[in-house]
């Protein structure tokens, strides 16, 4: 009897605002999915991918992020490498290089998948740490470092803060507001080592203390209900100038989305996902209309989405 495991990962949005590598949060769509079977010859085979973007997604397990996540549960039980091996079929829901935490939501899918196949041939379960590390090691293809926030609330759900990702401490939780998200996504793609690669190695103190301020204001606005506060909190002055000037247009859709009445707007990780914060449905998707419109003036098509803070990360369906 064939034996297997399919996972779902959620797409995902980093930093919002000043939190680099620590802040993220799920989105409600789109999602990946990764299945695993058990194999009888020890190793990793890829054998499929479909959906979107799929032609940007190696087959080579080497070079795959959520093969790698789940070559990193497999080889935590080690008589159980030695003797099988597991092939794998990988669905993108998320376009690559959107800003959506596409390779997160890989290697997180990938992840829950081997275990959740550990746990169906009886060994012992992994416990969320194990999970994380392992995803870990998947995104770590993707962007060349283990930063964790996109990894954490795509396994997790909700808003997380990655406080350390060796080892992992991760604090998670449900906004006490209502928020909307209003997407918008510009037709082009940033990889992650880019986006990376142009951000300064030391900043002005002042520039960090308003960055430390804004990060501990956005907790308490998001913990407190307090919607007055999250605008305020929503502000960058160390990573968002930077990755700004790869994205056309990104101030006059700043400035046509706060205009629209959201709280506030930003990139989404990497990019060229930019995203607002809204208080309600409407105010979202006429904030995410007044973003996209903008995009449009600057010379650059897109779409945009209305999305709301999932609870739910990476799951396996019954």
């Amino acid at each position: 009897m064939e034996k297997s495991a399919t996972a779902f990962a959620p797409a995902t949005l980093a930093n919002v605002g000043a939190g680099f590598d620590c802040f993220g949060l799920a989105l409600d769509g789109p999602e990946d999915r990764v299945r695993v079977t058990l194999a009888p010859q020890a190793g990793l085979r890829i054998t499929q991918v479909t959906g979107v973007d799929a032609a940007r997604i190696p087959y080579d397990a080497d070079k795959n992020t959520a093969a790698r996540a789940a070559r990193s549960i497999w080889e935590r039980r080690p008589a159980l490498a030695a003797r099988y091996g597991l092939e794998m079929e990988i669905v993108k829901g998320i376009p690559a290089g959107s800003g959506l935490g596409s390779s997160a939501a890989s290697a997180a899918a990938g992840a829950t998948a081997a275990a959740a196949l550990v746990k169906i041939l009886g060994e012992q379960p992994l416990d969320d740490d194990a999970l994380f590390e392992a995803a870990l090691d998947g995104e770590e293809l993707a962007s060349g470092d283990r930063h964790g926030d996109n990894v954490a609330p795509a396994l997790f759900g909700g808003f997380t803060i990655v406080h350390s990702a060796s080892p992992p401490a991760i604090a998670r939780f449900m906004p006490a507001l209502p928020l909307h998200v209003a997407l918008v996504l510009p037709n082009m793609s940033i990889s992650t080592k880019t986006a990376r690669e142009i951000l300064p190695r030391e900043v002005p103190l002042q520039d960090a203390k308003a960055n430390w301020a804004a990060t501990a204001l956005m907790v308490y606005a998001l913990l407190q209900g307090d919607a007055s506060l999250v605008g305020r909190a929503m502000t960058d002055r160390i990573v968002e100038p930077r990755r700004a000037a790869l994205i056309p247009g990104f101030q006059a859709m700043k400035e046509a989305a706060l205009a629209a009445g959201a709280y506030g707007f930003t990139i989404g990780g990497s990019g060229p996902a930019c995203f607002a914060l809204c208080g309600g449905e409407a105010c979202a998707a006429a904030a995410g209309e007044a973003a996209l419109a903008a995009l449009r003036r600057a010379g650059l098509d897109g779409v945009n989405r209305i999305g709301r803070i999932s609870e739910q990360g990476a799951r396996v369906p019954p």
